[in-house]
């Protein structure tokens, strides 16, 4: 078999060199990048949530004036005048005649 030898590295002003570790830095570059990336992904929840909140406030808008409007309908429905239009012309009710009342005692 060959014998291989391990080279030293060159003293320089007393210090050796040595290669550099890697693992630290590419660490923090990825607790970087994964601080990074929470960041975007919570605006773009933020984003969507306020979305959400914006077509809710709209359809509550919508459902007030509706309710609003189907309140007055059911007022002007039960109004007295028209519920006896309504008994006159198109049920062709009339009030009874005085053979048709009888009291109770």
């Amino acid at each position: 078999m060959s014998d291989t030898s391990i080279r030293t590295l060159p003293k320089i002003n007393g210090f050796a060199l040595r290669r550099p570790n890697l693992v630290p830095v590419l660490g923090f570059i990825g607790l970087v990048l994964a601080v990074s990336l929470f960041f975007v992904w919570s605006r773009v929840q933020v984003t969507g949530l306020e979305y959400e909140i914006s077509q809710m406030e709209s359809n509550l808008r919508d459902l007030k004036q509706e309710t609003s409007n189907l309140r007055l309908e059911a007022a002007s429905l039960s109004s007295p005048e028209r519920i006896e239009r309504v008994a006159r012309k198109e049920l062709n009710l009339r009030l009874p005649s005085a053979e048709q009342v009888i009291t109770v005692d």
